[in-house]
């Protein structure tokens, strides 16, 4: 059997169809691949994998803004200001610098009577050294009276002594009176010689009654020696001791009642 040969132009044509249309697949098929890895990616970004936690974004808070000048309404220009600051201090009536109302002489002693006992009167006296005579009464509303209790042969009264006799010449010339009453423990030390020697010899300046009979002791309700009493220029009894010691803290009583002197003086 006889077989037909193809033409050689023929076999060409085929060939390029053939060939055309393999390449013509395959560009269309990379351009589809193209724009599927495309969309995909795009998609990838758009939408995150089910399995990864999605960061929820906080709200913040607006931050405040300056108003513009334009929009703010000064002081001077609102209704009813004077257009100018208002001085906190020219109201003159500042609590702290409002001076205390000043307190009446009555109204201060009817305060004391009800805190502080009134100072008894020095009672019959058996005899005086340096000076003539003297007062508690008479020292009211002038001076600032410590009255002592002492006898001249207490141990303790020695030790207290040097102690009195330096707030009397500290304090004598701001109106400090000091009054030694001597009420003696044994029958001698009522003799007032053995009295006056002891009291040069102590180097006492300043007015020493004799209690020889207890009566001031008595009327101060007495019971040791030494002892004194600190009594303020309206003759109230504002400080004692019993004893020795509490100089210092006596001393600061002192001129505690002579400043609160030269207030009601002034």
């Amino acid at each position: 059997m006889r077989m037909i040969a193809p033409r050689p132009v023929l076999l060409v044509l085929t060939l390029v169809l053939v060939v055309g249309t393999i390449a013509f697949i395959e560009l269309r098929l990379d351009a589809g691949g193209a724009d599927g890895t495309s969309a995909a990616g795009a998609q990838a970004k758009a939408d995150p994998p089910t399995g990864e936690k999605q960061t929820k974004a906080e709200p913040q808070r607006a931050k405040k803004t300056d108003v513009p000048a334009t929009s703010k309404q000064s002081e001077e220009d609102r209704p009813g200001s004077s257009g100018t600051t208002k001085d906190p201090t020219s109201s003159g009536r500042i609590a702290e610098n409002k001076p205390k109302p000043a307190v009446s002489d009555a109204e201060r002693i009817s305060r004391k009577e009800a805190e502080y006992p009134r100072a008894e009167e020095i009672q019959e006296s058996f005899g005086l050294i340096n000076t003539d005579g003297v007062s508690i009464e008479e020292a009211a509303g002038e001076k600032v009276v410590l009255l002592e209790f002492w006898t001249y042969t207490c141990y303790n009264c020695q030790n207290a002594q040097p102690h009195i006799n330096a707030l009397h010449e500290e304090y004598a010339d701001d109106g400090l009176q000091v009054i030694g009453v001597h009420t003696p423990e044994f029958g001698f030390e009522k003799d007032i010689d053995n009295v006056r020697e002891a009291v040069r010899q102590a180097n006492i300046r300043y007015p020493v009654v004799l209690d020889n009979r207890y009566a001031t002791w008595n009327a101060y309700d007495q019971r040791f020696w030494p002892a004194w009493y600190l009594i303020d220029a309206d003759g109230f009894v504002r400080y004692k001791h019993f004893g020795e010691g509490a100089y210092g803290e006596t001393e600061k009583k002192v001129q505690e009642l002579l400043a609160e002197k030269d207030r009601i003086l002034n």
